[in-house]
């Protein structure tokens, strides 16, 4: 890994960075289509973005209200090959966009126009109908796939606006030189023995209730089986996910100085939200991405706390609310080969990928090498990774095997998705994310400090989507092209 940057080749990779083009002003699809069904998914929209409920966790088609994508989505655009390819396609996005508005017909307030003229459980029924109406008429068309081709796109998470604002190239200097150092101290502790580890509390463990554990016989099966569909993507039904899901769930290893160390289950309070420290909770969700080209599967085990605080955390990164992202990547024999791990904000995301499987470390000439603090330890039959995590910074200290103890204090695995369908007291529900994609409330005084680096929000917990990893140059959790960007595999 590189432990320095020369300043004439920092300048010239931010001027390339900060000099990225804006997205083309997309025209309108004029298509004529059902005017009913147009209409109702105009006045839909309106309704949703002014009760402020989008779901901001798939990006729409501009011209395609029935049709939302996501970066790995978007990616397989280039690699469809025929009409079985495209259908699935096309099929796909549609699902994404069913359920973005069911979230957002769930979140809709009683006072909405839509509602005063319509019964709120006839909404979704009429978006299905409406939105298999849209694309059969669509797909008759000669240019459905042309035209719809270069529409599919996701924005970028960086302001090309702020960074020019900012004075980037120069702004980025200092930054870039604090971003090294840190690099440096987390380095430094992940070669400490795990003994010498400093603990500032008392060391607890929390473990999956439910501790499904496969032979990898039937992994590898169960990841096979879910490749037989026309793109070869790994698409497991809902009950082998979270089979999935329970046998690569992680064993967290915290350090408790202060209530801000427990993690628990995400609540309203008011119009505020909280941790409960009684319910300990796991969140998850699948996502894919490509390993040397291939498609693969992803579990993404996400971890809340009620604030950033303690003697440890920078004082600009502290408030309401922490988190931690935890994804385990499975090869096609569904055997990990890499986890990476992210705070919720975006930031010190790492890579720990199976040392063998590694033929090279890609080198970025003018920026800063993949962080690799560890390689991926070894799990044998009956033990599980561990996360063993620092004190109110809440950042990862070690991964580790460990075998699953008595005495550990048992998690809940929920589905992400009840985070953006969070209810409250009385009921009525809330997505914890605003309509781009940031938790709400959990603003930090670094936008102030780090707005040049072009990343709205910098420091505010983020929704699934909208991950930012880099503030020099730029780079998404998501982005499906991550790890093959960044090694060349065996």
């Amino acid at each position: 890994m590189k432990r320095y940057i020369g300043v004439p080749s920092l300048i010239f990779l931010l001027l390339l960075a900060g000099c990225a083009s804006f997205l083309a002003q997309r025209i309108p699809v004029t298509f004529e289509r059902p005017a009913q069904c147009q209409q109702f998914f105009d006045d839909l929209n309106r309704e949703v973005q002014e009760a402020g409920v989008r779901d901001a966790s798939t990006f729409a088609v501009p011209g395609f209200p029935y049709l939302r994508t996501s970066r790995f989505v978007t990616a397989l655009k280039e690699r469809l090959k025929d009409e079985r390819e495209r259908e699935q396609w096309v099929r796909w996005m549609q699902k994404l966009d069913l359920e973005a508005r069911k979230k957002e017909i769930i979140n809709l307030p009683d006072r909405a126009g839509l509602l005063l003229t319509r019964d709120q459980k006839g909404l979704y029924p009429q978006v299905e109908a409406c939105s298999s109406e849209l694309l059969n008429h669509d797909r008759t068309r000669s240019d459905f796939y042309s035209t719809l081709h270069p529409l599919v796109e996701v924005p970028t998470e960086y302001s090309f606006l702020m960074r020019t604002v900012g004075l980037y190239p120069l702004a980025a200097l200092p930054v870039a030189v604090a971003t090294e150092s840190s690099r440096q101290k987390t380095f430094a502790w992940f070669h400490l023995s795990l003994q010498d580890l400093p603990v500032e509390g008392g060391l607890k463990t929390f473990a999956p209730g439910e501790r499904t554990s496969l032979p990898e016989k039937e992994i590898k099966e169960m990841i096979r089986d879910s490749t037989r569909n026309p793109l070869g993507v790994p698409l497991p039904d809902e009950g082998r996910g979270r089979i999935l899901v329970e046998s690569f769930a992680p064993i967290f290893v915290q350090d408790i100085a202060g209530s801000y160390d427990w993690l628990g289950k995400i609540v309203w309070k008011g119009d505020g939200l909280g941790i409960d420290p009684e319910k300990p909770t796991v969140y998850y969700y699948i996502s894919h991405a490509f390993l040397k080209g291939e498609p693969i599967l992803q579990i993404n085990y996400v971890i809340w706390y009620s604030e950033r605080a303690g003697k440890k955390s920078p004082s600009m990164e502290r408030g309401l609310l922490d988190g931690l992202t935890v994804r385990v990547s499975l090869d096609s024999q569904g055997r990990p080969f890499m986890v990476d791990v992210v705070n919720d904000c975006g930031c010190y995301h790492f890579f720990a990928p199976e040392k063998a499987r590694v033929d090279r470390v890609i080198s970025k000439p003018f920026g800063f090498d993949p962080f690799i603090p560890q390689w991926l330890p070894s799990v044998s039959t009956g033990k599980r990774l561990g996360i063993r995590i620092n004190s109110g910074w809440h950042q990862v200290e070690r991964l580790i095997a460990v075998g699953e103890p008595s005495d550990a204090i048992s998690y809940e695995l929920l589905p992400y998705d009840v985070l953006e369908n969070l209810p409250h007291e009385d009921g009525r529900t809330e997505s914890i994310f605003d309509a781009k994609g940031i938790v709400k409330c959990t603003e930090r005084v670094e936008r102030f400090i780090l707005f040049s680096m072009g990343i709205p929000s910098v420091g505010s917990m983020r929704q699934r989507g909208h991950h930012a990893l880099e503030l020099i140059g730029r780079s998404h959790f998501d982005d499906p092209d991550l790890f093959d960007r960044n090694f060349v595999f065996k």
